[in-house]
This record gives structure tokens, sequence and C-alpha cells, in this order.
């Protein structure tokens, strides 16, 4: 099995047994903003393992890549400022590809978000949104 394939079997599989916990474990999570699942839950869970709990690309899974996963804190630098809501949303719901993105090793997330959702206050959307918020705060100036 090629290496790659390898990888997004990984991070799928991991992504289950977290959602499982989670779904097992739902009332014990703590929201502080009245949210099913904060956006710093999520990112703990679906994207540390690549992008790296400081966001900066060195998760413990990024070796495994054949693209280092981005700086996500330098995102709005590098668009003169401007965090692009809407790109990156996309991005994590992979509903759109994206060549410019590189690579599709990134798992999509969008499909796993709506397995997960509960009804109108635990969407997908909810989701995406609380984690592209979270991504926002840690842009570097």
């Amino acid at each position: 099995m090629c290496r790659t394939l390898q990888g997004v079997i990984f991070v799928l599989l991991f992504g289950a047994v977290l959602s499982s916990q989670q779904d097992s474990n739902k009332e014990q999570v703590p929201s502080t903003s009245g949210n099913p699942v904060s956006g710093k839950q999520l990112y703990a869970s679906y994207c540390a393992m690549c992008h790296g709990a400081d966001a900066r690309g060195g998760g413990p899974f990024s070796t495994q890549l054949k693209v280092w996963p981005p700086d996500l804190t330098q995102i709005a630098r590098k668009k003169q400022g401007v965090f692009p809501t809407l790109h990156i949303a996309e991005v994590i719901d992979g509903e759109f590809d994206r060549p410019s993105h590189g690579s599709r090793e990134m798992p999509v997330w969008g499909p796993v978000f709506r397995s997960l959702a509960h009804g109108r206050k635990d969407s997908a959307q909810l989701r995406i949104d609380n984690l592209v918020k979270y991504i926002q705060s840690l842009q570097q100036k």
C-alpha cells in the first residue's frame, strides 16, 4: 500500500476513534462558548496530528506526508493581513477541490463532521465555523 494512502487511512481512523470517544464522553466535554465542540477542541482532535499543537506544521504525523503541512499561523500574513475565512472553510470541508491548496493529502473533514452532527445546534457547518475561527485566532501579526 502506498505511503500516502497509509497516511490517509491512519488519519481517518484516528479521527474516527476520536469522534467515537467524543460521542461516548459527550456530556464530559465542557463548552465555554455554548457550542457543542470548540474550535480549539476540534483543532486538537483533527488538525494537530499534522499541523502541530502550535499550528506551525510540525505535528507528529507530518514526517509521513509528501508535502509538509503549512504553518497555519501565517495564513493572513501571506494574504496581506486578510484572513480568507471562506477559503479556509472550503479547504476544511473539502467540498471544493482547490488545486492551489496543493496535495489532497489533507483529509476531507466535512463528511466526518456531518456524520457527527446532532441537529441544528450541532451541525457540520458549526464545527467548521468554530475551527475556522480558532485558526483565525492563531494568526501572527
